[in-house]
C-alpha cells in the first residue's frame, strides 16, 4: 500500500501559474464563441453560487426568491458580458463578484428576473435543500449579507480543497485511506494514532506521518483554490488571512 498519493508536478514558476487561474478563464466564460467557455462558466458557478445564495437570503429574501435571484444573477452576469470586464489588476475575483452582486440587488434584480423568466434559462444547478440547510446553520445574527457572503465563500473554498484532496487519493487508488484520515483535518479525533495505524495496517509512527502529509496536502490545496481567484502569490496569503477571519465570524 502506498503511503500517500503522488503529488502533481510543480508549475514552472509563479508567473505561469497565475496565467492559468480562474482570473485567466473568467474572460472565456464571458465569450460565447470560446470553445472552453462552458467549462470555465461551470467552474465559476460551482464555486460561487452558495455564497451568492447566502447573501440573498440574509438580505431578507425567502428561499424560493433567493434561488430565483441566484439564477437571475448569473443570467445578468452572462448576458451583460460582465465577466469580460473583470480586471485582474483591480483586485480579487471575490471582491469583483461581490461588487456586481450588490449592484444587481440594488438596481437590476427585478429586470433580470423578468429576463430569466421570459427565457426559461437555468444557468447553474442548485441543490436548494442543501443550500437552505447550510444557510440555516449560519449564525442567526451579527453577520451582514456581505460578511455572510465571505463566510460562505470561505467554507466553499475548504469544501473545494477537500474535494480535490479526495480526488488525489481516489486517483492513487486509496479512497479508504482518505476516509480514515479525513477526521484528522480538524484536529485529533477520539482514539489514538495507534488505533489509526491499526485501521490502515501501519505503525503508530507511520500513522502520524500519514496525518502530517494529509494535512500538509490539504493546506497546499487551500492555497491552490485561493490561487485560482487572485493574480499573484502575495494576494494568496492575504486571502488566506481573510478566509481565517471569515470563518471566525459569528
Amino acid at each position: 500500500m502506498k503511503d500517500h498519493p503522488t503529488k502533481p508536478a510543480p508549475a514552472s514558476g509563479k508567473e505561469s501559474h497565475f496565467q492559468n487561474t480562474l482570473w485567466s478563464r473568467v474572460n472565456a466564460a464571458g465569450k460565447s464563441d470560446a470553445s472552453h467557455s462552458a467549462q470555465a462558466l461551470e467552474e465559476l458557478c460551482r464555486l460561487y453560487w452558495q455564497p451568492i445564495y447566502s447573501f440573498l437570503r440574509r438580505q431578507g429574501n425567502d428561499r424560493e426568491m433567493a434561488q430565483d435571484l441566484t439564477q437571475s444573477f448569473f443570467v445578468y452576469v452572462i448576458r451583460g458580458k460582465l465577466l469580460q470586464k473583470a480586471d485582474p489588476g483591480r483586485g480579487r475575483f471575490r471582491s469583483f463578484l461581490l461588487g456586481i452582486l450588490k449592484n444587481f440587488t440594488s438596481h437590476e434584480a427585478e429586470k433580470a428576473r423578468a429576463v430569466r423568466r421570459g427565457g426559461r434559462v437555468e444557468i447553474v444547478s442548485i441543490d436548494e435543500e442543501t443550500a437552505e440547510g447550510m444557510y440555516r446553520h449560519e449564525p442567526a445574527s451579527g453577520l451582514s449579507p456581505e460578511k455572510l457572503f465571505d463566510r460562505r465563500w470561505a467554507m466553499t473554498l475548504l469544501e473545494e480543497a477537500t474535494r480535490r484532496l479526495r480526488t488525489d487519493y481516489e486517483r492513487a487508488g486509496m479512497p479508504e485511506v482518505f476516509d480514515a484520515l479525513q477526521p484528522y483535518l480538524v484536529g485529533d479525533p477520539d482514539g489514538s494514532f495507534a488505533a489509526l495505524g491499526a485501521v490502515l495496517g501501519r505503525t503508530e509512527g507511520a500513522a502520524r506521518v500519514l496525518v502530517f502529509r494529509f494535512r500538509e496536502r490539504f493546506r497546499q490545496l487551500i492555497r491552490a483554490v485561493i490561487g485560482d481567484t487572485v493574480t499573484d502569490v502575495d494576494q494568496v496569503e492575504m486571502e488566506l488571512k481573510h478566509l481565517q477571519a471569515a470563518l471566525r465570524a459569528a
